[in-house]
Protein backbone atom coordinates (compact mmCIF):
# COMPACT_ATOMS: atom_id res chain seq x y z
CA UNK A 1 0.00 0.00 0.00
CA UNK A 2 1.20 3.30 -0.90
CA UNK A 3 2.48 5.52 1.85
CA UNK A 4 2.32 9.24 1.32
CA UNK A 5 3.32 12.54 2.83
CA UNK A 6 0.20 15.00 3.97
CA UNK A 7 -0.28 16.97 0.56
CA UNK A 8 -1.03 20.21 0.70
CA UNK A 9 -4.73 19.88 -0.58
CA UNK A 10 -4.86 17.65 2.33
CA UNK A 11 -3.69 19.77 4.83
CA UNK A 12 -6.05 22.20 3.51
CA UNK A 13 -9.16 20.32 4.23
CA UNK A 14 -7.71 18.95 7.02
CA UNK A 15 -7.84 22.24 8.26
CA UNK A 16 -11.02 23.49 7.08
CA UNK A 17 -12.73 20.93 8.66
CA UNK A 18 -11.15 21.83 12.19
CA UNK A 19 -12.00 25.65 11.57
CA UNK A 20 -15.37 24.54 10.88
CA UNK A 21 -15.57 22.43 14.30
CA UNK A 22 -14.13 25.17 16.40
CA UNK A 23 -16.15 27.73 14.65
CA UNK A 24 -19.46 25.53 16.02
CA UNK A 25 -18.07 24.96 19.29
CA UNK A 26 -17.86 28.86 19.64
CA UNK A 27 -21.32 29.75 18.43
CA UNK A 28 -22.54 26.42 20.69
CA UNK A 29 -21.10 28.65 23.33
CA UNK A 30 -23.05 32.21 22.91
CA UNK A 31 -20.09 34.04 22.06
CA UNK A 32 -19.77 34.35 18.67
CA UNK A 33 -20.46 38.33 17.89
CA UNK A 34 -19.88 37.95 14.20
CA UNK A 35 -21.26 34.95 11.81
CA UNK A 36 -18.11 32.62 10.09
CA UNK A 37 -18.82 32.39 6.49
CA UNK A 38 -19.78 29.27 5.78
CA UNK A 39 -18.50 28.85 1.93
CA UNK A 40 -15.44 30.19 0.50
CA UNK A 41 -15.39 32.91 -1.63
CA UNK A 42 -12.03 32.25 -3.23
CA UNK A 43 -8.88 29.93 -1.97
CA UNK A 44 -5.72 30.52 -2.31
CA UNK A 45 -4.73 29.90 -5.76
CA UNK A 46 -0.51 30.79 -5.72
CA UNK A 47 0.97 28.75 -2.97
CA UNK A 48 -0.97 25.21 -2.52
CA UNK A 49 2.53 23.69 -1.08
CA UNK A 50 3.96 26.21 0.31
CA UNK A 51 1.54 28.54 1.63
CA UNK A 52 -0.85 25.49 3.15
CA UNK A 53 -2.93 27.51 6.20
CA UNK A 54 -1.49 26.96 9.44
CA UNK A 55 -3.04 27.43 13.02
CA UNK A 56 -4.09 30.28 14.36
CA UNK A 57 -3.43 31.97 17.51
CA UNK A 58 -6.54 34.05 17.07
CA UNK A 59 -9.54 33.41 14.33
CA UNK A 60 -10.68 35.84 11.83
CA UNK A 61 -13.02 37.29 13.79
CA UNK A 62 -10.67 38.09 17.03
CA UNK A 63 -8.55 40.09 14.95
CA UNK A 64 -7.88 43.59 15.87
CA UNK A 65 -7.38 46.31 13.25
CA UNK A 66 -5.15 49.01 14.21
CA UNK A 67 -6.62 52.33 15.39
CA UNK A 68 -5.16 55.83 14.96
CA UNK A 69 -4.37 56.54 18.21
CA UNK A 70 -2.20 53.27 18.32
CA UNK A 71 1.29 53.09 16.67
CA UNK A 72 1.25 54.23 13.09
CA UNK A 73 0.35 50.41 11.70
CA UNK A 74 -0.04 48.82 8.73
CA UNK A 75 -2.11 45.67 8.87
CA UNK A 76 -2.00 43.62 5.59
CA UNK A 77 -3.70 40.07 5.26
CA UNK A 78 -1.89 37.60 2.85
CA UNK A 79 -2.26 33.84 2.14
CA UNK A 80 -0.14 32.00 4.91
CA UNK A 81 2.92 30.68 4.29
CA UNK A 82 5.44 31.77 1.63
CA UNK A 83 3.84 34.45 0.83
CA UNK A 84 4.28 35.70 4.81
CA UNK A 85 7.77 34.78 4.58
CA UNK A 86 8.40 36.85 1.94
CA UNK A 87 5.97 39.69 2.98
CA UNK A 88 7.81 40.23 6.41
CA UNK A 89 11.22 40.51 4.46
CA UNK A 90 9.57 43.40 2.67
CA UNK A 91 8.01 45.09 5.74
CA UNK A 92 11.33 45.11 7.08
CA UNK A 93 12.37 46.75 4.14
CA UNK A 94 9.64 49.14 4.44
CA UNK A 95 10.20 49.61 8.06
CA UNK A 96 13.38 50.34 8.32
CA UNK A 97 13.35 53.40 5.42
CA UNK A 98 10.08 54.25 7.21
CA UNK A 99 10.93 54.68 10.67
CA UNK A 100 7.95 54.98 12.91
CA UNK A 101 5.60 53.00 10.90
CA UNK A 102 5.22 49.04 11.64
CA UNK A 103 4.20 46.23 9.38
CA UNK A 104 1.52 43.90 10.98
CA UNK A 105 1.29 40.95 8.86
CA UNK A 106 -1.97 38.79 9.42
CA UNK A 107 -3.15 35.68 7.69
CA UNK A 108 -6.23 35.58 6.10
CA UNK A 109 -9.62 34.32 7.12
CA UNK A 110 -10.29 30.81 5.60
CA UNK A 111 -11.55 30.90 2.05
CA UNK A 112 -10.19 34.58 1.79
CA UNK A 113 -14.10 35.64 2.93
CA UNK A 114 -13.14 39.28 4.84
CA UNK A 115 -16.85 40.00 5.99
CA UNK A 116 -16.79 38.93 9.12
CA UNK A 117 -13.82 40.68 9.82
CA UNK A 118 -15.73 43.79 8.04
CA UNK A 119 -18.95 43.29 9.82
CA UNK A 120 -16.77 43.97 13.17
CA UNK A 121 -14.76 46.95 12.23
CA UNK A 122 -11.69 44.67 12.08
CA UNK A 123 -10.98 45.07 8.59
CA UNK A 124 -7.10 45.30 8.02
CA UNK A 125 -5.65 47.85 6.33
CA UNK A 126 -4.72 45.88 2.67
CA UNK A 127 -5.69 42.76 1.30
CA UNK A 128 -4.07 40.55 -1.03
CA UNK A 129 -7.07 38.64 -2.89
CA UNK A 130 -7.50 36.65 -6.46
CA UNK A 131 -8.16 38.67 -9.92
CA UNK A 132 -11.88 38.57 -11.00
CA UNK A 133 -14.20 38.74 -9.10
CA UNK A 134 -13.28 39.79 -5.67
CA UNK A 135 -12.42 43.20 -6.28
CA UNK A 136 -15.77 43.86 -7.66
CA UNK A 137 -17.45 42.25 -4.83
CA UNK A 138 -15.94 44.27 -2.50
CA UNK A 139 -16.23 47.18 -4.00
CA UNK A 140 -19.79 46.66 -4.52
CA UNK A 141 -19.82 46.37 -0.81
CA UNK A 142 -18.08 49.87 -0.29
CA UNK A 143 -15.95 48.22 1.50
CA UNK A 144 -12.68 49.38 -0.57
CA UNK A 145 -11.28 52.67 -1.57
CA UNK A 146 -11.12 53.55 -5.43
CA UNK A 147 -7.28 54.52 -6.20
CA UNK A 148 -6.70 56.28 -9.44
CA UNK A 149 -6.94 59.59 -7.63
CA UNK A 150 -4.32 59.05 -4.73
CA UNK A 151 -0.89 60.57 -5.33
CA UNK A 152 1.39 58.94 -7.59
CA UNK A 153 -1.60 56.62 -8.74
CA UNK A 154 -1.60 57.02 -12.64
CA UNK A 155 2.16 57.06 -12.64
CA UNK A 156 1.84 53.18 -11.19
CA UNK A 157 -1.02 52.53 -13.65
CA UNK A 158 1.06 53.38 -16.91
CA UNK A 159 3.76 51.05 -15.43
CA UNK A 160 1.53 48.07 -15.61
CA UNK A 161 0.63 45.72 -18.42
CA UNK A 162 -3.26 47.03 -19.34
CA UNK A 163 -4.14 43.30 -19.63
CA UNK A 164 -3.87 43.40 -15.52
CA UNK A 165 -5.67 45.98 -14.92
CA UNK A 166 -9.64 46.12 -14.94
CA UNK A 167 -12.18 48.67 -13.83
CA UNK A 168 -14.57 47.64 -11.37
CA UNK A 169 -17.66 49.97 -11.16
CA UNK A 170 -16.17 52.63 -12.98
CA UNK A 171 -13.30 52.96 -11.04
CA UNK A 172 -9.32 50.93 -10.23
CA UNK A 173 -10.43 49.07 -7.07
CA UNK A 174 -6.83 47.04 -6.91
CA UNK A 175 -3.09 47.00 -8.58
CA UNK A 176 -1.89 43.80 -9.74
CA UNK A 177 1.01 42.48 -7.12
CA UNK A 178 1.40 39.43 -9.42
CA UNK A 179 0.13 37.12 -12.36
CA UNK A 180 -0.12 33.63 -12.63
CA UNK A 181 -2.00 31.83 -15.90
CA UNK A 182 -2.78 28.00 -16.39
CA UNK A 183 -1.05 25.80 -18.55
CA UNK A 184 -0.70 22.11 -18.96
CA UNK A 185 1.82 19.79 -17.38
CA UNK A 186 2.89 16.45 -18.30
CA UNK A 187 5.09 13.45 -17.29
CA UNK A 188 7.71 12.95 -19.96
CA UNK A 189 8.86 9.80 -18.10
CA UNK A 190 4.91 8.40 -18.18
CA UNK A 191 4.88 9.53 -22.04
CA UNK A 192 8.02 7.40 -23.05
CA UNK A 193 6.51 4.70 -21.14
CA UNK A 194 3.32 4.49 -22.54
CA UNK A 195 4.84 4.78 -26.10
CA UNK A 196 4.25 8.64 -26.85
CA UNK A 197 6.52 11.31 -27.93
CA UNK A 198 7.56 13.35 -24.34
CA UNK A 199 8.67 16.17 -27.02
CA UNK A 200 4.87 15.83 -28.76
CA UNK A 201 2.73 16.96 -26.32
CA UNK A 202 -1.62 16.37 -26.80
CA UNK A 203 -2.86 19.25 -29.16
CA UNK A 204 -6.53 18.41 -29.09
CA UNK A 205 -9.31 17.20 -26.80
CA UNK A 206 -9.72 14.06 -28.92
CA UNK A 207 -5.40 13.34 -28.26
CA UNK A 208 -5.77 14.29 -25.09
CA UNK A 209 -8.06 11.67 -24.28
CA UNK A 210 -5.85 8.86 -26.47
CA UNK A 211 -2.47 9.87 -24.59
CA UNK A 212 -4.68 9.66 -20.94
CA UNK A 213 -6.13 6.12 -22.27
CA UNK A 214 -2.81 4.63 -22.64
CA UNK A 215 -1.03 6.38 -19.80
CA UNK A 216 -3.90 4.74 -17.81
CA UNK A 217 -3.56 1.78 -19.07
CA UNK A 218 0.68 1.50 -17.61
CA UNK A 219 0.92 -1.02 -14.65
CA UNK A 220 0.94 0.04 -10.92
CA UNK A 221 4.29 1.61 -9.55
CA UNK A 222 6.44 -0.24 -7.14
CA UNK A 223 4.79 0.81 -4.17
CA UNK A 224 1.13 -0.09 -5.19
CA UNK A 225 0.18 3.28 -6.54
CA UNK A 226 -2.21 3.54 -9.26
CA UNK A 227 -0.75 5.24 -12.35
CA UNK A 228 -3.90 7.70 -13.74
CA UNK A 229 -3.72 9.96 -17.47
CA UNK A 230 -5.16 13.08 -15.95
CA UNK A 231 -6.22 14.93 -12.73
CA UNK A 232 -8.23 17.47 -11.58
CA UNK A 233 -8.80 19.35 -8.48
CA UNK A 234 -12.41 18.17 -7.83
CA UNK A 235 -11.68 18.84 -4.26
CA UNK A 236 -11.75 22.46 -4.98
CA UNK A 237 -15.43 22.20 -6.84
CA UNK A 238 -17.12 23.95 -3.43
CA UNK A 239 -14.56 26.81 -4.37
CA UNK A 240 -16.40 28.87 -6.65
CA UNK A 241 -15.37 31.62 -8.88
CA UNK A 242 -11.56 30.94 -7.88
CA UNK A 243 -11.83 27.05 -8.84
CA UNK A 244 -13.59 27.91 -12.51
CA UNK A 245 -11.10 29.89 -13.18
CA UNK A 246 -8.88 26.93 -13.76
CA UNK A 247 -11.57 24.95 -15.78
CA UNK A 248 -12.36 28.17 -17.40
CA UNK A 249 -9.30 27.38 -20.08
CA UNK A 250 -11.31 24.40 -21.31
CA UNK A 251 -14.43 26.28 -21.97
CA UNK A 252 -13.02 29.06 -23.94
CA UNK A 253 -10.94 26.77 -25.79
CA UNK A 254 -14.25 24.70 -26.74
CA UNK A 255 -16.20 27.90 -27.93
CA UNK A 256 -12.67 29.49 -28.99
CA UNK A 257 -13.10 32.47 -26.35
CA UNK A 258 -16.57 33.71 -27.94
CA UNK A 259 -18.19 33.74 -24.47
CA UNK A 260 -18.32 33.92 -20.98
CA UNK A 261 -20.54 32.70 -18.12
CA UNK A 262 -22.92 35.92 -18.16
CA UNK A 263 -23.81 39.01 -19.97
CA UNK A 264 -21.53 42.31 -19.43
CA UNK A 265 -24.30 43.33 -16.99
CA UNK A 266 -24.14 40.18 -14.98
CA UNK A 267 -28.21 40.10 -15.12
CA UNK A 268 -27.98 36.65 -16.72
CA UNK A 269 -26.06 33.91 -18.07
CA UNK A 270 -25.21 33.48 -21.83
CA UNK A 271 -23.18 29.67 -21.15
CA UNK A 272 -26.46 27.91 -22.05
CA UNK A 273 -26.58 29.42 -25.79
CA UNK A 274 -25.47 27.05 -28.30
CA UNK A 275 -22.38 29.19 -30.12
CA UNK A 276 -20.98 28.33 -26.43
CA UNK A 277 -20.48 24.68 -27.18
CA UNK A 278 -20.88 24.38 -22.72
CA UNK A 279 -22.19 21.05 -24.03
CA UNK A 280 -18.26 20.32 -25.52
CA UNK A 281 -16.66 21.69 -22.20
CA UNK A 282 -19.50 19.01 -20.28
CA UNK A 283 -18.97 16.16 -23.12
CA UNK A 284 -14.37 16.46 -22.66
CA UNK A 285 -14.27 16.94 -18.81
CA UNK A 286 -16.86 13.99 -18.49
CA UNK A 287 -14.46 11.82 -20.68
CA UNK A 288 -11.63 13.16 -19.24
CA UNK A 289 -12.45 12.22 -15.74
CA UNK A 290 -12.66 8.26 -16.73
CA UNK A 291 -8.47 8.76 -16.70
CA UNK A 292 -8.33 10.64 -13.33
CA UNK A 293 -8.87 9.99 -9.56
CA UNK A 294 -11.60 11.37 -7.85
CA UNK A 295 -9.79 13.47 -5.76
CA UNK A 296 -6.31 15.28 -5.78
CA UNK A 297 -4.98 13.37 -3.05
CA UNK A 298 -2.97 11.63 -5.68
CA UNK A 299 -1.78 14.81 -7.17
CA UNK A 300 0.67 15.41 -9.94
CA UNK A 301 4.09 15.67 -7.92
CA UNK A 302 3.50 12.10 -6.67
CA UNK A 303 4.76 10.93 -10.37
CA UNK A 304 1.96 8.88 -11.44
CA UNK A 305 -0.58 11.36 -12.77
CA UNK A 306 0.17 11.59 -16.61
CA UNK A 307 -1.01 14.97 -17.61
CA UNK A 308 -2.47 18.20 -15.62
CA UNK A 309 -4.28 20.30 -17.55
CA UNK A 310 -4.38 22.89 -14.58
CA UNK A 311 -1.03 23.94 -13.75
CA UNK A 312 -0.56 27.75 -12.41
CA UNK A 313 2.68 28.95 -13.15
CA UNK A 314 2.95 30.11 -9.28
CA UNK A 315 3.04 26.50 -8.53
CA UNK A 316 6.66 26.01 -9.22
CA UNK A 317 7.41 24.97 -5.19
CA UNK A 318 5.29 22.04 -5.82
CA UNK A 319 7.70 21.35 -8.61
CA UNK A 320 10.28 21.39 -5.77
CA UNK A 321 8.92 19.19 -2.72
CA UNK A 322 7.98 16.38 -5.78
CA UNK A 323 8.16 12.23 -4.31
CA UNK A 324 11.36 11.87 -4.28
CA UNK A 325 13.00 13.95 -6.01
CA UNK A 326 12.54 17.40 -7.72
CA UNK A 327 10.72 17.56 -10.51
CA UNK A 328 12.10 20.20 -13.32
CA UNK A 329 10.51 21.98 -15.79
CA UNK A 330 11.83 20.96 -19.65
CA UNK A 331 13.69 17.51 -17.78
CA UNK A 332 11.00 15.18 -16.65
CA UNK A 333 8.39 17.87 -16.77
CA UNK A 334 6.41 18.93 -20.28
CA UNK A 335 4.66 22.35 -20.26
CA UNK A 336 2.00 23.06 -22.83
CA UNK A 337 -0.74 24.78 -23.71
CA UNK A 338 -4.30 23.70 -22.62
CA UNK A 339 -5.71 21.09 -25.47
CA UNK A 340 -8.37 22.75 -28.12
CA UNK A 341 -11.41 21.13 -30.03
CA UNK A 342 -8.91 20.97 -33.50
CA UNK A 343 -5.75 21.57 -34.54
CA UNK A 344 -5.05 25.28 -35.35
CA UNK A 345 -7.96 26.45 -32.88
CA UNK A 346 -6.11 29.00 -30.33
CA UNK A 347 -5.51 27.73 -26.56
CA UNK A 348 -6.96 30.73 -24.14
CA UNK A 349 -5.98 30.74 -20.23
CA UNK A 350 -7.17 32.61 -17.55
CA UNK A 351 -5.32 35.44 -16.18
CA UNK A 352 -4.92 34.83 -12.38
CA UNK A 353 -3.09 36.65 -9.64
CA UNK A 354 -2.82 38.67 -6.66
CA UNK A 355 -4.24 41.77 -6.18
CA UNK A 356 -3.37 44.39 -3.57
CA UNK A 357 -6.67 45.88 -2.55
CA UNK A 358 -7.27 48.79 0.24
CA UNK A 359 -10.20 48.47 2.76
CA UNK A 360 -12.02 51.67 4.09
CA UNK A 361 -10.89 52.37 7.60
CA UNK A 362 -9.60 56.13 8.01
CA UNK A 363 -7.94 58.74 5.85
CA UNK A 364 -5.23 58.26 8.15
CA UNK A 365 -4.45 54.41 7.67
CA UNK A 366 -5.48 54.52 4.17
CA UNK A 367 -2.75 57.15 3.47
CA UNK A 368 -0.29 54.55 5.15
CA UNK A 369 -1.38 51.92 2.96
CA UNK A 370 -1.26 53.28 0.00
CA UNK A 371 2.46 53.87 0.80
CA UNK A 372 3.45 50.48 1.29
CA UNK A 373 1.37 49.46 -1.50
CA UNK A 374 3.46 51.88 -3.92
CA UNK A 375 6.42 50.33 -2.19
CA UNK A 376 5.71 46.55 -3.20
CA UNK A 377 5.49 48.03 -6.92
CA UNK A 378 8.73 49.46 -7.16
CA UNK A 379 10.38 47.36 -9.59
CA UNK A 380 13.24 46.21 -7.10
CA UNK A 381 10.46 44.80 -4.43
CA UNK A 382 7.77 43.88 -6.79
CA UNK A 383 10.87 41.51 -8.80
CA UNK A 384 11.83 40.33 -5.48
CA UNK A 385 8.64 39.47 -4.33
CA UNK A 386 6.87 37.89 -7.91
CA UNK A 387 10.76 35.59 -8.10
CA UNK A 388 10.54 34.68 -4.60
CA UNK A 389 7.30 33.14 -5.04
CA UNK A 390 6.71 32.45 -8.37
CA UNK A 391 4.55 35.25 -10.07
CA UNK A 392 4.46 36.69 -13.60
CA UNK A 393 5.05 40.23 -13.45
CA UNK A 394 2.30 43.39 -14.12
CA UNK A 395 5.20 45.66 -14.31
CA UNK A 396 5.70 46.07 -18.45
CA UNK A 397 9.62 46.91 -17.67
CA UNK A 398 9.84 43.14 -15.39
CA UNK A 399 8.40 41.13 -18.21
CA UNK A 400 11.77 42.09 -20.44
CA UNK A 401 13.79 40.60 -17.30
CA UNK A 402 16.25 37.98 -18.04
CA UNK A 403 14.96 36.40 -15.56
CA UNK A 404 11.59 35.48 -17.57
CA UNK A 405 13.36 34.09 -20.68
CA UNK A 406 14.56 31.12 -19.34
CA UNK A 407 12.91 28.15 -20.99
CA UNK A 408 10.63 27.19 -17.85
CA UNK A 409 9.21 30.92 -17.74
CA UNK A 410 9.34 31.80 -21.38
CA UNK A 411 6.02 29.88 -22.71
CA UNK A 412 3.83 31.64 -19.87
CA UNK A 413 4.91 34.74 -20.60
CA UNK A 414 4.07 33.83 -24.36
CA UNK A 415 0.52 32.64 -23.06
CA UNK A 416 -0.28 36.34 -21.60
CA UNK A 417 -1.02 36.76 -25.21
CA UNK A 418 -4.56 34.73 -25.07
CA UNK A 419 -5.32 35.18 -21.34
CA UNK A 420 -8.03 35.98 -20.23
CA UNK A 421 -9.10 38.44 -17.32
CA UNK A 422 -12.07 36.78 -15.15
CA UNK A 423 -15.36 38.40 -14.96
CA UNK A 424 -15.40 40.94 -12.21
CA UNK A 425 -18.85 40.77 -10.96
CA UNK A 426 -20.25 40.53 -7.60
CA UNK A 427 -22.42 38.12 -8.52
CA UNK A 428 -20.10 35.64 -10.69
CA UNK A 429 -19.76 33.72 -7.78
CA UNK A 430 -22.92 32.84 -6.93
CA UNK A 431 -23.39 31.43 -10.53
CA UNK A 432 -19.93 29.78 -10.55
CA UNK A 433 -20.91 27.39 -7.35
CA UNK A 434 -24.08 26.50 -9.31
CA UNK A 435 -22.31 25.32 -12.47
CA UNK A 436 -19.91 23.72 -10.23
CA UNK A 437 -22.28 21.95 -8.09
CA UNK A 438 -23.66 20.35 -11.40
CA UNK A 439 -20.11 19.52 -12.94
CA UNK A 440 -19.44 17.19 -9.23
CA UNK A 441 -22.98 15.40 -10.63
CA UNK A 442 -22.53 14.96 -14.07
CA UNK A 443 -17.99 14.68 -14.14
CA UNK A 444 -17.31 13.64 -10.88
CA UNK A 445 -20.22 10.90 -10.14
CA UNK A 446 -21.13 10.66 -13.85
CA UNK A 447 -24.71 11.06 -13.11
CA UNK A 448 -25.74 13.40 -16.43
CA UNK A 449 -25.08 13.52 -19.97
CA UNK A 450 -23.42 16.74 -21.32
CA UNK A 451 -26.45 18.30 -22.75
CA UNK A 452 -28.48 17.34 -19.58
CA UNK A 453 -25.57 19.12 -17.42
CA UNK A 454 -26.25 22.51 -19.61
CA UNK A 455 -29.40 22.39 -18.75
CA UNK A 456 -28.87 21.79 -15.10
CA UNK A 457 -26.35 24.59 -14.65
CA UNK A 458 -28.70 27.14 -16.49
CA UNK A 459 -31.29 26.52 -14.31
CA UNK A 460 -29.60 26.55 -11.02
CA UNK A 461 -27.54 29.46 -11.88
CA UNK A 462 -30.40 32.01 -13.07
CA UNK A 463 -32.11 30.84 -9.87
CA UNK A 464 -28.42 31.92 -8.25
CA UNK A 465 -28.78 35.34 -10.22
CA UNK A 466 -32.14 36.21 -8.55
Amino acid sequence: MMTTHLSPWRQRTFLLTFLVLIAVLAACGGTQTAEQPTNPETAPESEPATDAPTEQETSPEEAVAPTDAQDATIQIAVVAGAMQDTMQTLADTFEAENPGINVEIIQEPEGGAFEALIAAGNQPDIITGSFGYMPAKYASLDALIPLEDLKGAQELFARLDERTVQQDLGHNYYVPLGVDITMMIYNKGLFEEAGLDPENPPQTFEAFLNAAEKIQALPAREDGTKVYGTVFWNDALSWGGWYWNMLQPIYLNANQGECDLLNQLGTDIVFDDSACTMDEFFAFTIAAQQYAPPTMEQDFFSRSIGMWPQYGYSWKPNLETAKDTPMVIGEDVGIAPVPVPSEGDTSYTTLGGRPLMIMKTTPERQERAWQFVQFLMEDEHNLQFIQELGYLPAITSLQANPYFAEPARKPFVDALEHAVYPQAMANFDSAANALLQVYQEAVVEGKMEPEAAVTAAAERARAALE
